[in-house]
């Protein structure tokens, strides 16, 4: 038999767990490809791997789960456009422990990378999932402003991927960060979209510019 043990941060408190595994288990484990890293780490990085996993659904089965957790999506986007009655952008009056903890938090879910010293831009998997739900949902509630979709994709994203551990005021606070810094940009382009075609079909004459 053979021990694993695997060191964890979660809630600022360091929490290490040992595993044992069986003769089998420990040369499996040794022996994975998806994985890197020696003896704790490579148990931990198959954690890791094991949560990047986890918001990997099909596009309807991310609309069946926005009316099954309509109520709690709901809930949240009021207390996010509740923060924003205090000032046009709620991070600027973070204090930065507390964005520290936050970028810790949307870390370790694989929400956020981290690309250099101090510098974080969302996940692959997280932006191209955001575009998919961002989409849907526009086409689903036609009379919803952009912003406010770009908020239920992040909200709904932010609860798959956290699986259940985060509280709703960490998800209320990751979707203000993460639309401000990085997830809007993709509202705007949406919204002009949404009203060149607006244009175009009240003014079926007009012509886009060719090359000079």
């Amino acid at each position: 038999m053979n021990a694993f043990s695997l060191r964890s941060s979660w809630n600022e408190m360091s929490k290490e767990l040992t595993v044992t595994l069986s003769d089998i288990e420990y040369k499996i484990l040794l022996k994975m490809k998806i994985v890197e890293g020696d003896n704790g780490e490579k148990l931990r990085n198959l954690f890791r791997y094991y949560i990047s996993t986890i918001p990997e659904l099909k596009s309807s089965e991310y609309a069946l789960k926005r009316v099954e957790k309509k109520d709690e999506i709901d809930t949240i986007l009021r207390d996010v456009w509740a923060a924003y009655e205090l000032t046009d952008n709620p991070t600027e009056l973070w204090k930065e422990d507390k964005v520290n903890k936050l970028i810790s938090d949307l870390v370790e879910i694989n929400v956020l990378m981290k690309v250099a010293e101090k510098q974080f831009v969302p996940s692959n998997k997280f932006r191209s999932l955001f575009k998919t739900l961002l989409h849907d949902i526009a086409i689903e509630n036609t009379e919803m402003d952009e912003y406010s979709a770009a908020c239920v994709a992040t909200i709904q994203l932010l609860i798959e991927f956290c699986a259940g551990c985060i509280d709703k005021e960490t998800i209320r606070d990751g979707t203000i960060f993460l639309n401000e810094g990085w997830m809007f940009v993709y509202a705007t382009a949406m919204k002009r979209a949404r009203e060149f075609m607006r244009t175009k079909k009240k003014f079926p004459e007009m012509q886009v510019p060719g090359p000079l």
